[in-house]
C-alpha cells in the first residue's frame, strides 16, 4: 500500500453502515483498504436506548472509545469494572480486554467515536461470551443508579417558591 503525501478525504456512505447485535449501528468512517491506512481505524456507533453492545475482545488491538453523546456505561476487565463517560470523555480499552458498552439511557440513543489499532476495524475482535450474565447484572444496577442521579439533579434544580 503507497502512502499518500496529502491529505486523504473521506466521508462515510451509507452502504458502509452496518448493524451490529442488539439494534446498534455503525459506520466504518477509517479503514483499510479504503483509505491508506497502516495502523489505525474508526468506527462510529449510534446504540439506541437500553441497548447493549455485548462484551468482546480485540485480540492484539487497543481500542478508544469516545463518548459523543448519551450515556454509556464501558463495562471492562474480568469483573467488567464501569467507567461512566461523559460526552467528550475517552475510555482506553487495552488489547486483550473484554469490554461491552451499556446505554444507560431507556430513550436516547449514545453516540461513540471507536478508534482501534487494527487498520481492518475487526479482523481481531472476538466475542466475549462468558462476560455477558455479569454485563447484564451491572447493566440493570447501572441504569438504576443513572436514574437516581438524573432525578436528583432535576430535584434539586427545581423552581423555588417565592
Amino acid at each position: 500500500m503507497n502512502t499518500p503525501r496529502f491529505a486523504v478525504h473521506c466521508r462515510p456512505r451509507g452502504a458502509e453502515t452496518r448493524p451490529l447485535p442488539d439494534g446498534a449501528l455503525a459506520t466504518h468512517i477509517l479503514y483499510a483498504p479504503t483509505i491508506p491506512v497502516r495502523g489505525i481505524s474508526a468506527v462510529r456507533a449510534l446504540l439506541p436506548g437500553g441497548r447493549v453492545l455485548p462484551p468482546q475482545r480485540h485480540r492484539t488491538a487497543e481500542t478508544a472509545l469516545i463518548a459523543l453523546s448519551g450515556y454509556p456505561a464501558v463495562l471492562s476487565g474480568p469483573t467488567m469494572v464501569p467507567a461512566l463517560p461523559e460526552p467528550g470523555d475517552l475510555v482506553y480499552v487495552p488489547a486483550d480486554v473484554p469490554y461491552a458498552v451499556v446505554n444507560l439511557s431507556l430513550n436516547a440513543a449514545v453516540l461513540l467515536l471507536i478508534v482501534t489499532t487494527d487498520p481492518s476495524i475487526d479482523s481481531g475482535t472476538l466475542p466475549a461470551p462468558d462476560h455477558a450474565g455479569l454485563v447484564a447484572d451491572r447493566a440493570v444496577a447501572l441504569r438504576a443508579e443513572h436514574l437516581e442521579r438524573i432525578t436528583q439533579r432535576r430535584a434539586s434544580t427545581a423552581r423555588r417558591r417565592r
